[in-house]
């Protein structure tokens, strides 16, 4: 056992007082490293070492040191006491003697480092994301994922997604959960991610999110003073390409060199990307490699580069070049192909004589790549395809979408239909066939507008298209039809009818119809003022929406006329006949009218007319005695006529003479003349 030097002895009195570190939220802790006298541990840039012990073994010298190899701090620690790396003033971490051992002279540490926000607030929503930075206190930090999976009032549900693992937790409001974080062997930095439940609501959930104020995962025991073992000597150097495309984050390459295999995996994706190597199973370096830059081992014969711009962080997959030496085997990295189908309509309503545009939307959501990759949509009963509905693609690339394929149906009738779903054939990169199919559309309505027609009519007396009327209103009656098969898809809706009235009536000119389906008729009626004469045409436009609520007009004329002009006086002569015992006296008094030639002649006329109706017995005097009776009453008549008017006339210039100027007539001529006129009229 050495003897600790003078020097040793005054750090031994200064540390005699307990630290009193930073009030926090916590620490995150490596504990139970266990060194022996000499002994070292790398712990990110710095390297911790168990220098040396006082005699008692009560005390511990503790000597750390930079990256480089110059020394940063020392301190002698009993029991309990830590050490602030790089110093008092602003530590990130602490190195705190646990335990010492005496018995088998080693001592136990643990490496503290207080917790420290990150972000505060952070609003992560139901199946959102959110991504720790890539760096944190000028560390490189692993890729490291929180996903709200669920929400509710007071809790949420989370995946929180390391590099080797995920792990699921429910989290209460105003409760913490911490992560740790999995080193070299069975140790682990934990909590390494602590999350504090702020707030908690059925749509999102509100995290204070904190890492180690120092958060490096470079974690490695070693020996001696230099702090790690002695590596085999390569058999060779790597000089050979063996390896020259994508790694994923998690993923193992194996290089198989005489026998010997080495497994190289990708634990992080970033700036820096950390890489561990393995020999037949056995971890023999962790290290991380520059974008840009490679990395030589000393452990195995390999170099890895990172070419710039490779990183992608999105799919947390890198390109990585490697090198081995000559005749170095590669054992493929066989990735899953993870298709995804998706069928979408243009619209899930269309009318009969619109067309009905599909999508197919192909990405591929895997690592691996899909070869031959066969698309086929199916053809619904009820539609006509318009154009191709299959495709074939010869590759489709990891995290790739193609442009959307889309194919065109022409409905042939009404109804409700049910799309999909499309089927998806592919190669995976193992040669094994694999099919998946799409989505359905459970719905997609096809409606039609029926055939409309309308009639008007008016009322005056009766019902007719056409009416004449003298009064000062009429009533119109429309009757609107719709002509078709299914009233559930065929109708439309919000009708009014519009009439065109001329400037000789006026009344109501839109009349409410509503809806109308296929089948059905409305009747609709009013009343309306006959301002002046006119023969009025009545006109008239159906407005109404189709199922889809598109707007349409329809023009219908000459649906009425009303004629409201007087009716037009035509005289015409019209000869009128006597009725048969009307006949003789009607003979009687036309033949008294005429000359004594024209009655002559009328006379026998008339007799030659009525002696063929006669019976043939001899000869009956009667009708003869009679003709001559009428003939010669007629006769006499005609010459009384005629001798009266003469004898009026002389009678007439007999007064004139007698009368006396200026006075009466005498008495006694006033009585011959009323005698006179007497017997005048006894003849």
């Amino acid at each position: 056992m050495k003897k600790l030097p003078l020097i040793m002895m005054g750090l031994l009195i200064f540390s005699l007082v307990p630290y009193v570190e930073s009030a926090s939220v916590g620490k995150a802790s490596i504990d139970q490293v266990m060194l022996g006298l000499g002994e070292s541990v790398t712990f990110g840039d710095y390297k911790i070492q168990f220098a040396d012990v006082d005699q008692a073994w009560t005390q511990a010298l503790i000597k750390v040191y930079a990256k480089d190899g110059s020394p940063v701090t020392s301190k002698v620690l009993p029991t309990g006491y830590s050490l602030p790396v790089p110093d008092a003033q602003n530590p990130i971490f602490y190195v705190r003697v646990s335990w010492i051992l005496a018995s088998n002279q080693k001592i136990l540490i643990s490496l503290e480092s207080d917790l420290e926000l990150v972000q505060g607030d952070v609003n992560i929503t139901k199946n959102g994301e959110y991504s720790l930075p890539y760096k944190f206190n000028d560390v490189v930090i692993p890729a490291i994922k929180i996903k709200v999976t669920n929400t509710y009032d007071n809790k949420v549900d989370v995946q929180i997604k390391l590099p080797y693992e995920t792990v699921t937790q429910t989290i209460f409001e105003g409760d913490y959960y911490g992560v740790a974080y999995k080193l070299n062997g069975d140790f682990q930095y934990s909590p390494y991610l602590y999350l504090y439940l702020k707030n908690a609501t059925t749509s999102y959930a509100v995290f204070d999110v904190y890492l180690p104020k120092y958060p490096t995962t470079v974690f490695q025991l070693g020996e001696g003073e230099t702090g790690g073992t002695t590596p085999s000597a390569p058999s060779a150097e790597p000089t050979e390409l063996v390896y020259n495309d994508i790694m994923y984050e998690g993923e193992n390459l194996t290089i198989t060199l005489n026998e010997t295999s080495y497994t190289v995996k990708l634990n992080s994706v970033g700036y820096y990307s950390s890489f561990s190597v393995f020999e037949q199973n056995n971890e023999i370096a962790t290290f991380r490699v520059k974008e840009g830059k490679s990395y030589q081992l000393s452990e195995a014969p390999l170099r890895i580069e990172i070419p710039l711009h490779s990183v992608d962080l999105e799919y947390n997959r890198v390109q990585v070049k490697i090198y081995a030496p000559q005749g170095s085997e590669v054992s493929p990295i066989i990735r899953e192909a993870e298709i995804k189908a998706e069928l979408s309509v243009s619209t899930e309503k269309l009318l009969l004589n619109d067309e009905l545009v599909l999508f197919v939307n192909i990405r591929n959501q895997g690592r691996g790549k899909a070869f031959d990759v066969k698309i086929v949509v199916p053809i619904p009963t009820g539609f006509e395809l318009k154009s191709s509905r299959t495709w074939n693609l010869k590759t489709l690339e990891p995290f790739t979408e193609v442009p959307a394929l889309f194919y065109t149906l022409k409905p042939i009738q009404v109804g409700t239909y049910k799309m999909g779903p499309a089927s998806v054939t592919y190669y995976k990169e193992d040669g094994q066939e694999e099919s998946i199919i799409s989505n359905t559309i459970d719905q997609v309505v096809v409606y039609a507008i029926p055939k409309l027609s309308v009639t008007g009519e008016a009322f005056n007396g009766t019902w007719s298209t056409y009416v004449h009327t003298q009064e000062k209103t009429v009533k119109l009656k429309f009757t609107i039809s719709a002509e078709g098969k299914d009233p559930k898809y065929e109708f439309i809706k919000n009708a009014t009818l519009q009439l065109e009235l001329p400037d000789s009536m006026d009344g109501e000119t839109k009349l409410y119809v509503g809806d109308i389906k296929a089948g059905e008729t409305k009747t609709l009626e009013s009343d309306y003022a006959i301002l002046k004469a006119d023969n009025a045409i009545i006109n008239a436009k159906l407005v109404y929406q189709d199922p889809l609520g598109n707007w349409h007009e329809e023009s219908f004329g000459n649906l009425v006329v009303v004629n409201s002009l007087p009716p037009a006086i035509e005289i015409k002569e019209v000869k009128v006949y006597p009725a048969p015992d009307e006949l003789p006296s009607y003979v009687n008094r036309t033949l008294a009218e005429l000359d004594n030639d024209s009655k002559v002649t009328l006379a026998e006329a008339l007799q030659n007319i009525t002696i063929a109706y006669l019976p043939e017995k001899g000869i009956s005097w009667w009708p003869i005695l009679t003709v001559l009776f009428i003939i010669v009453s007629a006769v006499l008549g005609y010459n009384y006529v005629d001798l009266k008017s003469k004898y009026d006339k002389a009678l007439k210039e007999l007064g004139r003479k007698k009368r006396r100027p200026g006075g009466i007539p005498k008495k006694e001529e006033a009585q011959k003349t009323e005698e006179i006129q007497s017997k005048e009229e006894q003849l």
